[in-house]
């Protein structure tokens, strides 16, 4: 398995609607509930989001933002980058992000 971390950068924010968005939320869920996405968030400055994710390759990666709403719409573009298998674990994340 490979990681990534997945960078989206808000392009065209005129563009966005409820619709999409529901879209975009359903999209996500669905990979969320797979167990591919770890954590997904929004910048602070709202400019985007990030998150977390695993596949078995960067084209596998690649292919499912292809596919997402808010690319598709032209709304959002995605910057990826592949790390290592992780060494040390925080085992309270949860608590460490106060959910």
């Amino acid at each position: 398995m490979k990681y990534f971390i997945v960078e989206g950068v808000i392009k065209n924010p005129s563009a966005m609607n409820e619709s999409i968005l529901e879209e975009h939320m359903e999209y996500t869920q669905k990979v969320m509930n797979q167990g591919l996405i770890l954590m997904s968030t929004l910048k602070a400055d709202m400019s985007g989001g990030l998150f977390i994710m695993k596949s078995e390759s960067l084209e596998m990666v690649e292919k499912y933002l292809a596919a997402e709403p808010f690319k598709v719409a032209g709304i959002q573009e995605y910057r990826v980058i592949e790390f290592a298998s992780p060494h040390y674990f925080n085992q309270s994340s949860m608590e460490w992000f106060n959910c």
